[in-house]
């Protein structure tokens, strides 16, 4: 009996933290060995400036999804994908197109997020817990027509392997330890976009460091006016208060929940 063919060995394509490229001969079909750090690129890459906030979107949450997991590996990718996902985090459409893939099969799993559907177009949108990732598909799901990272500076296969971010913002890290202090004696934590929104699109005003006290308390008034209680069971849950407003907890050992985003009535 003819021996089974062996991946072809080559040199892995990826970068380690410090920028040095990597030596590792690999097998791995998207070029990365998984010892040195893998990121595609020698140098960070410039972070986005945030996002806008906006209030209406045309996304709406199925409980249905398009594919089964292991169809993932039957959907064609496009050009636009690929181009998204190299410009993100760099490397080529080969690899690029291998992780994509595996981001999808994992998206279309069980356990994900729900799907997100687009009510006049049709097309799917399918997001990792936090957005940090996520994936559009045509209507009928056969076409992989977008890729998105909030986090350009890792991909998914990186953050999935534990492997720490080279960037680090100081203005970031300040503005996360102020807002922290000021939630120390919650029951909960909230995050500082979610804080942010709330403020936007339930008080009307934009949140800064003078009031962000306020806008904390105010959070933590609203869940109690609408009757949200705080989540035990570890995991994500979803509560649906008295006006229909969706609150997403996040709950981890050992932690307080973590309220992830408050939905009125629209997903971005």
């Amino acid at each position: 009996m003819a021996a089974i063919p062996q991946p072809p060995t080559r040199q892995c394509t990826r970068y380690n933290k410090d920028g040095s490229r990597c030596a590792v001969k690999t097998v791995m079909a998207d070029g990365w060995c998984r010892t040195c750090d893998g990121f595609g690129r020698p140098e960070a890459a410039q972070s986005e400036k945030e996002p806008v906030l906006q209030q209406a979107t045309l996304w709406r949450e199925t409980s249905h999804r398009p594919l089964e997991s292991d169809e993932a590996y039957e959907v064609a990718i496009s050009n636009a994908a690929l181009n998204h996902f190299v410009a993100a985090h760099g490397g080529d459409h080969r690899a690029a197109e291998v992780q994509i893939r595996s981001l999808l099969e994992d998206l279309l799993a069980a356990d994900a997020r729900p799907a997100l559907r687009h009510h006049e177009t049709g097309r799917w949108r399918l997001r990792t817990r936090r957005d940090k990732f996520s994936v559009t598909l045509s209507s009928d799901a056969s076409v992989a027509t977008g890729y998105k990272a909030r986090h350009a500076e890792r991909t998914y296969a990186q953050v999935k392997a534990g492997v720490p971010s080279r960037v680090a913002s100081p203005r970031r890290r300040e503005r996360k330890k102020w807002f922290l202090a000021l939630q120390a004696e919650l029951p909960f934590s909230v995050g500082f976009m979610t804080a942010r929104l709330f403020a936007r699109l339930e008080l009307g005003f934009e949140m800064t460091e003078d009031n962000a006290a306020e806008v904390i308390e105010q959070v933590r008034k609203h869940m109690a006016r609408a009757g949200v209680s705080l989540p035990t069971q570890e995991g994500e849950s979803r509560i649906t208060d008295s006006a229909g407003h969706v609150w997403t907890f996040e709950v981890l050992p050992g932690r307080r929940p973590y309220l992830v985003r408050i939905s009125w009535g629209s997903e971005e």
